[in-house]
């Protein structure tokens, strides 16, 4: 895994500390979060540049300052990189890099189209819906929730009754624990016929959408966000896909009614990431990540687990540990002691709070990015399942993973 250089000096003694301990953390555990992959070695090379010497606050051809004609660049070459990336260049959609996460731009879209008062509907949080959806920070907007059904489906009969019911000004489709593929035609049918703009949070799904894996969500949707962190090996930080005809509400949300300046250094860095991805067999790596998660979750189930999910759709496995009688907060705490990173999280109908929950969420993107082969992703299942079940987990099937597999620091090449 990567290695963190050292600096020279003695005023540097407890930061270098720090960094030693942060490398032996990186290097000492499975990394199995849902939400994380590794960047792209490029990506740390252009985050190390000084790209953070000019002010550039506004938007494109707004700015308040002289000498930003290469963020003006970069923000321009940004925008034809993602549309390439979608495939949407002949259609009138927009790119804005600069927002500073996914909630920021989930934020920026709320606050170019939404007044104080208006309501929103969005997936329950306990269906797998993300909080951004539903936390408006000091705006009062009120969310309103659709659930999914007994096969974490929507009802598209009940969907449309409560809009026609509730009337939002903005429908948002997208979750943090979902692991399933929705059917953004079918929805933006409904959501056309009462005229409501469609937002679409694809943080966890835009690998598949551009690896051709997912159908298309053009031209369904008006607003697109997701991060570039969660799956595409990209640094931290959002994009905001979205209509022309929003573009003056947009720039005007984001400067200055959501954020200040731009990260000069992340947009380069997005720049970078979308630049190797276009290099790359996006569809082989997307699938992989499929097999890979089918390979574990298969494995978990054969050890007797029960998981929400039958089939790998993504890269989630939703675990159900409730007829284990285990909660997600103590097995997370137990798989982190064995050398395993899980998070809790909630389950549909889940009884436990969110900080407590009945289920762990456990994502295949970091272990493909390390290229786990297929027989060593059923020993960790088993390793898994061993630690989960209270059963004594075998440690040479730990150490194996780390020693094999740690050392791969040139992600891709």
């Amino acid at each position: 895994m990567y290695i963190m250089k050292r600096f020279m000096g003695d005023e540097f003694e407890t930061f270098n500390f720090i960094i030693e301990k942060y490398n032996l953390d990186q290097n000492s555990y499975i990394n199995l979060m849902a939400c994380v992959s590794y960047p792209f070695q490029e990506v740390l090379d252009v985050q190390a540049m000084p790209f953070a010497t000019v002010p550039t606050e506004g938007n494109r051809e707004k700015r308040y300052f002289p000498n930003i004609n290469s963020i003006e660049e970069i923000e321009n070459y940004a925008e034809y990189l993602t549309l390439e990336l979608f495939n949407i260049k002949s259609l009138s959609y927009k790119v804005s890099i600069q927002p500073h996460s996914g909630t920021q731009a989930n934020q920026i879209v709320f606050n170019a189209i939404l007044k104080d008062g208006d309501t929103i509907f969005t997936l329950n949080p306990k269906d797998g819906g993300h909080i951004s959806h539903s936390k408006l920070g000091c705006r009062s907007i009120k969310p309103i929730y659709f659930t999914l059904n007994d096969f974490s489906e929507i009802d598209y009969d009940l969907f449309e009754q409560q809009i026609k019911k509730v009337k939002p000004k903005l429908v948002i489709i997208g979750a943090s624990s979902y692991v399933k593929e929705f059917d953004y035609e079918k929805i933006h049918s409904i959501t056309s016929r009462y005229n409501i703009p469609l937002m679409a949070d694809i943080c966890h799904s835009v690998l598949y959408i551009i690896g051709n894996i997912h159908k298309t969500i053009f031209p369904y949707v008006d607003f697109v966000t997701f991060t570039m962190d969660k799956l595409l090996c990209g640094p931290k930080g959002g994009i905001i896909i979205y209509r022309k005809q929003y573009d003056s509400k947009i720039n005007d949300s984001i400067y200055p009614k959501t954020q200040g300046l731009p990260n000069q250094i992340n947009l380069f860095a997005k720049t970078m990431c979308m630049l190797k991805l276009r290099s790359i067999d996006i569809c082989g790596y997307a699938k992989k990540v499929i097999d890979n998660t089918h390979f574990l979750l298969r494995e978990l189930n054969l050890q007797g687990l029960t998981t929400i999910n039958s089939s790998a759709c993504n890269h989630i496995i939703l675990v159900d540990l409730s007829k284990n009688k285990q909660s997600g907060k103590d097995v997370e705490d137990r798989l982190f002691k064995h050398g395993i990173l899980v998070n809790r999280n909630l389950i549909p109908n889940d009884t436990q709070s969110a900080l407590i929950t009945s289920g762990i969420r456990i994502g295949a993107v970091p272990i493909t990015n390390l290229d786990y082969e297929k027989s060593d992703i059923i020993n960790l299942g088993k390793y898994i399942a061993s630690v989960i079940k209270g059963d004594l987990p075998q440690q040479e099937i730990f150490s194996h993973l780390i020693k094999k597999y740690h050392a791969n620091i040139n992600i891709f090449n």
